[in-house]
């Protein structure tokens, strides 16, 4: 496990952009203004992204991360407040009301569950066109580390993308499901831009934005919980075994 101090500097870049966002998006929500809730939410989920390429040096790149504990864990703390405060505090709506009444559980984590599959199978083509292998030294860190990522990804992004962002492409598109769909994996996508090295024919933005398609049909045609189970899953997977 390694601890680097500079990595606290991240926090005191994001959470200062953070809190002058977020009165602009709470004017937005209460003028019902849904595009322009859409840009603005996107353009923050992408600089507070952004600003962690900066400190690619001491947190690695995606998916062979540095092994800092205490960075990631406060990453985590500052996702999950994020995503909590934006939904209770500038949506200003249940968590219910964003993800969905989950009627069957179990149904919604065998779903969950099956839609690793197309993921799985686009891992050996990842494989090829990049330099990842696969790794079975697995560490404590490593699993810290992931399981802190896990959290973002099923809690923090699933929370803003498929929750609020895809709520409100739906209420734009008058509830077509097609292409709220295909709208909140182009932004999800974007969103991942310069984060993700450009290798392999770009076969990282492949994988993130079929992954995209898949989190949104499943929030469309089931709830948030089927969501979070393939999309924390799946970066578990990535980065313990990478």
């Amino acid at each position: 496990m390694e601890f680097y101090i500079i990595n606290l500097l991240y926090f005191i870049i994001a959470i200062p952009i953070v809190l002058i966002t977020f009165p602009i998006l709470s004017k937005l929500c209460k003028d019902k203004r849904f595009l322009s809730i859409i840009i603005v939410l996107s353009l923050l989920l992408f600089s507070v992204r952004f600003t962690l390429i900066f400190f690619q040096d001491t947190i690695g790149v995606m998916p062979y991360l540095i092994e800092d504990v205490i960075f990631y864990s406060l990453l985590m703390l500052f996702g999950v407040i994020f995503s909590w405060s934006y939904v209770i505090k500038i949506e200003k709506v249940s968590f219910i009301d964003i993800s969905g009444n989950v009627e069957n559980v179990k149904k919604s984590i065998i779903y969950g569950l099956l839609a690793y599959i197309p993921l799985l199978c686009l891992l050996p083509l990842m494989r090829f066109l990049t330099d990842i292998h696969i790794s079975f030294n697995i560490t404590a860190g490593k699993i810290i580390v992931a399981t802190a990522f896990a959290v973002l990804a099923g809690f923090y992004e699933e929370i803003m993308f498929r929750g609020i962002i895809q709520n409100h492409f739906m209420e734009i598109t008058e509830n077509n499901i097609k292409k709220s769909i295909f709208l909140t994996s182009i932004t999800f996508t974007a969103t991942h831009i310069f984060y993700l090295p450009f290798t392999g024919f770009g076969i990282y933005y492949f994988f993130v934005f079929i992954m995209a398609l898949i989190l949104s049909f499943l929030r469309a045609k089931y709830d948030l919980l089927a969501c979070s189970i393939l999309h924390s899953g799946i970066v578990f997977i990535l980065i313990v075994f990478v």
